[in-house]
This record gives structure tokens, sequence and C-alpha cells, in this order.
């Protein structure tokens, strides 16, 4: 791996520090930048607490001679990042062809993700809008401030385990730790700081819209999959029991659908058909994980 040039300027201040590690971190996943980013902030502001009583320059400058520059903090992430790709296999090579998406994994994994989208949208759902309501209404009494900061905090954690979900079924890096936060003293001030923050706003929305998207995926996996399977199988089933299985509703259709002809077709229908939902619902997690990319990291 070629080096990137060193800094002409020593950082002297964590904010120097953090600019100059996402810029040398610069074309990385954004979700990889930002855990480095919540890394080295909470360790640099835990050194600085530490030895308050000296100039920060100077525990900036010792703590870059033991933790690294931000260069090679920076390469020392991509390279165990690529050695973690390796084994988890995140990167796969698209596999061409119609019937290769058989052997996807990825395509298995964005059909499990369809199949419990449903659930997590329904309960996403309910947490933000009770949430947002009860936060409303304590909001007038003492527990507001704790309550409102617990439901936030919550959100948080949840919009983590969401990106962990994304990225084992669906390959998309996303953040493996919860995002620094700028140490802030009292309830209410840390409250407001959580409510202005975007990205409080930007993971309630996806919370919210997992629940119309659930649906969205449920029902096409459930549909196309028990239509491919009815397709195919209805045939054998009837050979099997002698009772009829298929009805189209039209008399023309229901006789064609018994003749040797008819059954071949209904069957290679029904396999095609397999095949059509995983690239379908293949492209739509696909894009689910970018969207969720988008909405829930920030760098």
């Amino acid at each position: 791996m070629k080096s990137r040039p060193h800094s002409d300027t020593a950082p002297r201040t964590v904010d120097d520090y953090l600019r100059q590690l996402r810029a040398a971190l610069a074309g990385a996943p954004p979700a990889l930048i930002q855990d480095a980013l919540g890394d080295a902030e909470d360790y640099l502001r835990e050194e600085v607490a530490l030895d308050a009583y000296k100039p920060e320059s100077e525990i900036i400058a010792r703590v870059t001679r033991s933790f690294g520059r931000p260069e090679e903090v920076a390469a020392e992430y991509r390279a165990v990042e690529a050695r973690f790709e390796r084994r988890a296999h995140l990167n796969l090579p698209p596999r061409r062809g119609f019937f290769s998406i058989a052997l996807d994994p990825r395509a298995y994994g964005g059909l499990l993700y369809a199949l419990i989208a449903l659930p997590v949208g329904i309960f996403y759902f309910v947490w933000v809008t009770v949430g947002l309501s009860l936060s409303a209404v304590f909001s007038i009494l003492v527990v507001g401030v704790p309550f409102t900061l617990l439901f936030i905090a919550s959100v948080r954690i949840f919009a983590l385990l969401e990106g962990r979900i994304v990225e084992l079924l669906l390959g998309q890096r996303m953040p493996r730790r919860l995002p620094s936060e700028e140490p802030i003293r009292g309830l209410w001030p840390r409250v407001r700081a959580m409510l202005v923050d975007r990205r409080t706003w930007s993971t309630m929305f996806y919370m919210v819209l997992q629940f119309p998207l659930g649906i969205a995926y449920f029902v096409i996996a459930v549909v196309g999959l028990a239509l491919s399977l009815a397709l195919v199988a209805a045939p054998v089933a009837e050979t099997i029991t002698g009772r009829d299985h298929v009805r189209f509703g039209d008399a023309g259709l229901d006789a064609f659908s018994h003749t040797p002809l008819g059954v071949v077709l209904m069957m290679i229908t029904g396999f095609l058909l397999f095949f059509v939902v995983l690239h379908l619902l293949r492209l739509l997690t696909k894009l689910h994980a970018h969207y969720a990319e988008a909405t829930l990291v920030k760098i």
C-alpha cells in the first residue's frame, strides 16, 4: 500500500488531529471514517481530561508520538478494514448471468432482510411515535428532560443495531460503534444538543419510513415466493393426490393447465419466477443499503 504524504503541520488540538485524520481517510467508506473519528476523539479527549492542567498542544504532541500521526492511524484503519473485508467476504464480486443469482449469498441475505423488515419496521414505527408523543407530554413535567434524553439515546442504539443487520445481510459497511459525543454538562443542554443534531432526526425518519418499506419488501418476498412455489409444486401435488390444485378462473386456461404442455409451462414459469424475485429483492435491498448508509452515517 502506498503511504500517504504527511501533513506539514503537526496537530496542536483535538480538532486539528480529527481534521487531519478525516483528510487522510478521504475516499474510505463513510462508516469507517465515522468509526475512526469516534475512536480517536474519545481517546484524545480522555487524555486531555486526564492532564487538564497541561496545555492541550503539549498533550496532543505526546499522544501523537504514542498513538500515531493522523496519516499513520488512517493507514492502519485502512489495512485493518481490508483484512476484515477479506475474512467477512463483504466485497463479493457481482455474479453475472440470470441464474447465477442462486449462488450469490447477498441474494439470500436480501431475502432474509425483506422477510424481517416488516416486524422490525412495525417495532421502529411504534417506538418512535410513542417515544415522541410521550416526550411531548412529559416536557411540562420534571421527568420530561431525562425521558427525552433516554428516548433519543435508545433511537441511536437501535440505529447501531440496524446498521449491524444491514452490514451482515446486505454487505454495506455500517458503523460498528456509537458516534462520539462531545462532553456536555447538564441534562437540558445535552438534550438540546441532541435535538439540534441532524443525526437524531434522520435516524427517526429512517425508523418511521422502515414501516412502509417493510410492508413492500415483505409482500414482494412472500407473494413472489409463494406464487413461484405454487406454480412448481401444484402439478406435482395434483399428480400425487389426484385432486385439482390449480384453478385460474377461466375454463380454457384451466383445461390447458392440465395438459402435459400446460404443466411443463407452469412449472417453468414458477421456476423462472423464483429467480426474478431473487433479482428484484437483491436490487431493492442493495438500494436500501445505500439509503441506510446515507441516512444513518454522519461524518
